[in-house]
């Protein structure tokens, strides 16, 4: 009366622990099955659950059960009527209903996913991966094809471009996609490394272009100077991440996307010099362009620049502690990485400072794998405006201080006194 496909369905992601089907008391009206299900011991058996199945096995279920449910365990609620039973007819769901101990009360009422519902969408899962193992192949040849086709014209950029080589290269010899961002879907991991191949093209050969020449001359066709667009400002930050270096200086115009970094303090570059009694502003390009450095002893790096501004009106104290203060402006980028690394080989303390929320942890995390490679001595800043001196007991306070109270680093900033405390406690 039922098949061995419905059986190992219902065993495998259905009955629970020491559960099973009772085949001789199936009952059957109009092609839907009431299958009790009885719990065995040592001792008693009962009827536990009845599971209201169907026979028909249609194929296509509609689109809001596929979207619905994600798996045999999930559980819905519906109210029986003329459609749920052609669904239940059609093996698309099942009624199950647990029985109290009384083995007549009902206890509880869920609807499950169906054997036919269940095999349509592993179908639909096979092809995806289908389709997803040929797009893979199809860049993986898009990218060996430009590879060997490409010839630098532009010397002074090799260095970086044999460097996104080696990333892709690994991607290709490791199957790396999901690597780059795992949060990210995989159409648009997959867009993303068809950026980074036409980026790699266009950068080989010219020594200026635009953002629309990207996806115009890999794709040549029409719109493919659009193919990249629904994602440039993502694409162009994470590309610097992983290059960690602007892609203006690799050819890219930068159509007014040039990032500011803030400071306070001294600071000597090739082309620039900066002192303690103002806030100065540079750029992404300046820092990895030039080689700066500072005289400073107690380098501060803090997520907000308000903070700059209020630290740089305490001149006196700024030199009294030769302070220098660097803003990250809420989102630590490839350019703040390359300045911090070029300032903390000097200094004899790092202290980090951010925002008391998930954002600042983050931020604080990453600033302390940045400096951690140098001699200096690190110290975060947890609430209530002390310090740590290592990453684990940060931390573990500052998710204490999230789940009380989230809070900027204006609403508590201390003073001078207190900053003095930071630095020799």
């Amino acid at each position: 009366m039922i098949n061995n496909a419905w059986k190992d369905y219902l065993y495998k992601y259905i009955l629970l622990k020491n559960e099973e089907l009772n085949l001789l008391d199936i009952r059957e009206n109009n092609g839907i099955l009431d299958i009790p299900v009885i719990k065995k011991t040592s001792r008693t058996r009962r009827t536990v659950a009845m599971l209201t199945v169907g026979i028909n096995h249609q194929i296509n279920p509609p689109e809001h059960l596929v979207s619905g449910f994600a798996s045999p365990k999930s559980k819905k609620q519906f109210v029986l009527t003329d459609e749920i039973y052609e669904f239940i007819r059609n093996a698309w769901i099942i009624r199950e209903y647990r029985l109290a101990k009384d083995e007549r009360t009902v206890k509880s009422e869920q609807f499950r996913m169906g054997l036919s519902l269940f095999q349509y969408k592993k179908q639909m899962e096979a092809e995806q991966e289908t389709l997803r193992t040929e797009s893979i192949l199809e860049w993986k040849n898009q990218w060996i094809n430009i590879k060997n086709c490409s010839s630098a014209h532009n010397h002074e950029r090799i260095d970086k471009l044999n460097r996104l080589k080696d990333i892709l290269d690994e991607i290709v010899a490791k199957d790396k996609i999901n690597s780059i961002n795992s949060t990210w879907r995989f159409q648009k991991q997959l867009l993303f490394l068809h950026f980074l191949v036409a980026f790699y093209q266009i950068s080989m050969v010219e020594h200026h272009f635009d953002w629309k020449q990207i996806g115009a001359r890999y794709y040549r066709k029409i719109g493919g100077s659009k193919e990249f667009d629904a994602y440039k400002k993502e694409f162009i930050e994470v590309a610097e991440e992983l290059l960690e270096y602007p892609l203006h200086l690799l050819g890219l115009s930068s159509l007014g996307t040039i990032t500011s970094i803030y400071f306070t303090g001294p600071m000597q570059g090739d082309s620039a010099s900066y002192n303690y009694g103002a806030i100065h502003a540079t750029t992404d390009l300046a820092v990895f362009t030039e080689e700066f450095k500072t005289e400073a002893d107690v380098l501060w790096l803090v997520e907000n620049r308000g903070i700059v501004t209020r630290m740089g009106y305490e001149r006196d104290f700024l030199i009294g502690s030769n302070s220098f203060i660097l803003g990250i402006d809420g989102q630590l980028r490839s350019a703040h990485r390359r300045l911090i690394e070029q300032l903390a080989s000097t200094v004899k303390q790092v202290i980090i400072w951010t925002d008391v929320d998930e954002a600042g942890l983050i931020i604080a995390k990453e600033v302390g794998e940045t400096v951690q490679k140098f001699q200096a001595i690190t110290k975060w800043v947890v609430p209530p405006l002390e310090v740590a001196l290592n990453f684990e007991e940060f931390q573990s306070r500052y998710e204490r201080a999230i789940q009380v109270k989230k809070e900027e680093q204006e609403q508590e900033i201390g003073g001078v006194e207190l900053w003095k405390k930071w630095i020799n406690p």
